[in-house]
């Protein structure tokens, strides 16, 4: 970062760290041992900037569990850019939440691999969907059934449920057979680690609004599913916009990520510089960067988004509050 940029975020009362990329135990280590390493120069309040497609629910709540214990209740997370999956379920583990106009979280399902497919996830979503769907049309066909042979013959009731029931069977047996158990099975399997992760940070901050854990657990229809600030404010209880210090922190990491790409899996966790002003030198400015992390790190990443949607253009407060 340039000394330009640093400027804009030196009125910020606390300390500030990037986290882009993937959600996992080497970036967990990698923010804990930012914060360890301040010790005495460690401020009372952090903002978290998180660019993130997601990644491991275990890593996401240590990260979050790290913040609550060096920052307790001034846990502040800044969203410029995508922060999906696991990134949400970090988002509950903080006392606020500041959303750019192309922030966007997503749903709180855990991804799962691919049976007999490397390196390839899919969103347990999509099963749950895929059994909801199921169980509809094994009503839908029943019903159509037993109307449709009551209505016709002169045969009973019980006669026409039973005629149903064997049609609807055939009808529905070939697909529900394609059904792997395993997978349901580590379906809900995540879907539980999801819910017991969310509620305990929950707990702790209390962010989220009554049934909006369910409700990013459950209730969107896809991975992919666009959360923007307004839809966000509808769950977590302290959502706003960037402003002062924030929107400089927000226009500075923006610029950045119009030019770069999402690291591919080691992510980048980087304290970002500081300046200070020494009130006794004269007016002189006198700059200190922490690790000097900001200057060793290699050249930031955008967001490659995987939901095939073409990033946004800019929108304004204005949009979003419609």
């Amino acid at each position: 970062m340039t000394s330009g940029t640093t400027e804009k975020i030196i009125d910020y009362d606390g300390d500030i760290i990037f986290y882009h990329g993937d959600i996992n135990i080497d970036g967990y280590g990698k923010i804990s041992s930012i914060i360890e390493n301040k010790k005495k120069d460690k401020k009372k309040k952090i903002c978290l900037i998180l660019v993130t497609l997601g990644g491991d629910p275990n890593a996401a709540y240590r990260i979050s569990r790290a913040l609550y214990h060096h920052y307790r209740n001034n846990i502040e997370i800044l969203i410029p850019d995508i922060c999906k999956s696991a990134g949400t379920l970090l988002c509950i583990g903080a006392s606020k939440l500041i959303i750019g106009d192309r922030g966007e979280l997503g749903p709180l399902d855990i991804q799962l691999r691919k049976p007999d497919e490397m390196f390839e996830q899919m969103s347990g979503l999509n099963i749950m969907q895929t059994i909801n769907q199921l169980q509809q049309q094994v009503l839908n066909s029943f019903e159509d059934y037993l109307i449709t042979i009551r209505s016709r013959s002169r045969i009973s009731t019980k006669m026409a449920a039973e005629i149903a029931t064997k049609l609807s069977e055939v009808f529905i047996t070939p697909i529900s057979e394609k059904i792997d158990a395993l997978t349901i099975g580590e379906h809900q399997r995540a879907m539980t680690v999801g819910f017991e992760y969310g509620s305990r940070l929950n707990k702790t901050m209390k962010s989220l609004k009554e049934g909006a854990l369910e409700k990013l657990l459950t209730s969107y229809p896809s991975h992919s599913f666009v959360i923007d600030r307004k839809e966000a404010s509808t769950l977590f209880n302290n959502v706003s916009a960037p402003a002062n210090t924030t929107l400089d922190l927000y226009n500075t990491i923006k610029d950045i990520l119009a030019e770069k790409e999402m690291p591919a899996y080691t992510p980048q966790v980087i304290d970002i510089a500081t300046t200070t002003t020494n009130n006794n030198n004269n007016g002189k400015t006198n700059s200190s960067t922490q690790n000097n992390a900001a200057s060793k790190q290699p050249g930031l990443k955008k967001s490659k988004r995987t939901d095939g949607l073409s990033k946004p253009e800019s929108q304004t407060d204005e949009q979003n509050s419609k």
